[in-house]
């Protein structure tokens, strides 16, 4: 009698993205809702958010304004030096 097999499962990766990822190097300026302002460099764009690379301490939840292109965005994560932001509609 042969041995059953599993089906081959694909396997997913943790990032799930609807909207491909084209890499960047952008150079613009954000504010926070206090109105502090800095530089940074859009590193990559999709069709719902952005990844930047900047000097200032950003955290998971904080709502922060690009100059050009004049965008409003939320931050997703945040690492020394590098975030990731959801585009708000």
């Amino acid at each position: 009698m042969g041995t059953l097999e599993k089906p081959t499962q694909k396997l997913q990766s943790k990032e799930q993205r609807i909207w491909q990822r084209l890499n960047c190097k952008y150079i613009t300026e954000c504010r926070d809702l206090s109105g502090n302002q800095w530089a940074c460099k859009i590193v990559d764009i999709s069709g719902n958010g952005l990844g930047i690379v900047s000097s200032a301490v950003l955290r998971k939840g904080e709502k922060i304004s690009i100059t050009n292109p004049r965008t409003e965005a939320v931050v997703v994560w945040a690492t020394k030096g590098r975030a990731g932001l959801s585009v708000c509609p």
